[in-house]
């Protein structure tokens, strides 16, 4: 199964992601109505997109009374029935990410959760600086492991690596 990934050091806060997704799903473009989004730190020029993060355990669809929260299977993605949604909000308390949003469509509110794009999320397609990853799971590590190795190779200069 794929994983989304993402890696905060690489994302220059553009919003392109934000823009494709609003426009995926709601045919506009519009921060307000993505599915992810870009929190920043401006005097550290820091950027961090966060979405939902497609938990195993998902507190969200825990916490909905009313069984309109549920996992796909195929992709792993948390998805709405707006159908049997009572907008009683407690999955966006219960998200420990934020990534679970209340947004306006046509004057009614409604609760938005990333659905992967039906797993081709379109956010991962257009980011420049591949801060936003959609891979296997194993890849995930190997990454992390091949970067580990490289931060060490460059700090031991060659040198005996002591711990």
């Amino acid at each position: 199964m794929k994983v989304f990934n993402i890696e905060p050091n690489k994302c220059s806060g553009c919003h392109l992601c934000e823009l494709v997704c609003s426009f995926k799903h709601y045919s506009t473009f519009s921060a307000e109505i993505s599915n992810i989004r870009i929190e920043s730190i401006e005097d550290k020029a820091f950027n961090m997109p966060v979405k939902c993060m497609q938990c195993e355990e998902a507190y969200c669809i825990k916490a909905c009374v009313a069984g309109a929260l549920y996992k796909d299977y195929m992709t792993g993605a948390v998805k709405i029935d707006q159908n049997k949604c009572i907008g009683c909000k407690a999955c966006v308390m219960a998200c420990p990410f934020g990534a679970v949003n209340i947004i306006r469509i046509n004057d009614r509110l409604q609760i938005s959760i990333c659905d992967l794009c039906s797993g081709d999320p379109e956010c991962v397609k257009v980011c420049r600086g591949k801060a936003l990853t959609y891979i296997e799971e194993g890849k995930v590590n190997a990454r992390k492991r091949s970067g580990t190795l490289n931060r060490i190779a460059e700090s031991s200069e060659g040198g005996n690596f002591d711990g």
